[in-house]
């Protein structure tokens, strides 16, 4: 676990501090933040006037840019609440902590814009991985939350092995993905979030809208009951039904704590899905829709 301490600026008061820019200590082990009044009011100015700030040297000169010099925006794309970065090559220098440090201000400040709810980086195009070369993932701002008191960030990372639909939408793509979150997730959850925010990996897709609601995730005995709004129930495309289900059923089952997955809908399980699956029963882990690659 690795702690990120999150200081606020002092002198940042009243409308100034309606947004908050923030940036890592020049002393490697905490974020800190400038209050900013954006001149933007458009979302996708707004984002551009952010990334500006990132890389320039704050007014506190405790704190330093989060985009280095070096470190150049080449794109930044806002597509149904994914904020996609691509930064060019120079980001590669960037390692361990100082990565992490000015990962979480970057994505702590963007996390703040209306219509911004996770963001992913790539570099030079391609997604961006952790030392073991597996995709870090999308990011949301829960990932750097204060933790109340102790003003710690309690920050994790691990490796997640995740179902999503092929090109056909009749099978599963295996992918991993490396992600990282707050302690104060389970682990369930994150799978779930994840699954519902769609795939990064290549040649897989996404199994189920995006606007799914997690009304909760809770396991008890080995059974997971995932409790999901009425949104879960209109399907994607040409996905069977099987296919979105033992996504989170297969998903959710590579955890050693889990041996079924029990779905609920608005707190229901007397519901039908699709033309001929019902959810009033536990699902068991199915590996025959699992492409072999």
């Amino acid at each position: 676990m690795l702690s990120l301490v999150i200081q606020g600026c002092s002198g940042s008061t009243g409308d100034v501090e309606r947004f908050k820019v923030y940036y890592p200590g020049k002393d490697g082990a905490k974020v800190g933040y400038v209050g900013m009044q954006p001149d933007s009011v458009e979302t996708d100015a707004l984002v551009d006037e952010a990334l500006d700030a990132l890389k320039s040297q704050p007014s506190d000169y405790d704190l330093r840019p989060a985009i280095p010099d070096d470190v150049d925006v080449l794109s930044a794309v806002l597509n149904d609440g994914l904020l996609m970065i691509d930064f060019s090559t120079g980001y590669h220098k960037l390692t361990g902590r100082e990565e992490i440090l000015k990962r979480a201000a970057i994505v702590r400040t963007l996390a703040q814009i209306d219509g911004v709810n996770e963001i992913a980086f790539t570099v030079d195009g391609s997604p961006l991985t952790d030392s073991k070369d597996v995709p870090v993932g999308v990011m949301r701002a829960d990932m750097f939350i204060d933790n109340a008191g102790a003003e710690i960030n309690s920050y994790e990372r691990t490796r997640l092995v995740l179902y999503y639909a092929d090109a056909d939408g009749d099978g599963l793509v295996q992918t991993t993905e490396a992600v990282a979150y707050n302690s104060n997730i389970s682990i369930e959850k994150l799978v779930c979030e994840h699954l519902i925010s769609g795939p990064l990996s290549y040649g897989a897709h996404p199994v189920t809208d995006p606007g799914v609601h997690i009304m909760a995730v809770t396991t008890k005995d080995g059974v997971c009951y995932v409790n999901l709004s009425k949104e879960f129930l209109v399907k994607q495309g040409k996905l069977s039904d099987e296919v979105v289900l033992y996504s989170f059923v297969n998903s959710l089952t590579e955890l050693n704590n889990i041996n079924k997955v029990q779905f609920m809908i608005d707190s229901e399980t007397e519901i039908s899905f699709g033309d001929h699956s019902y959810l009033n029963a536990p699902f068991e882990r199915n590996l025959e829709l699992v492409d072999m690659q």
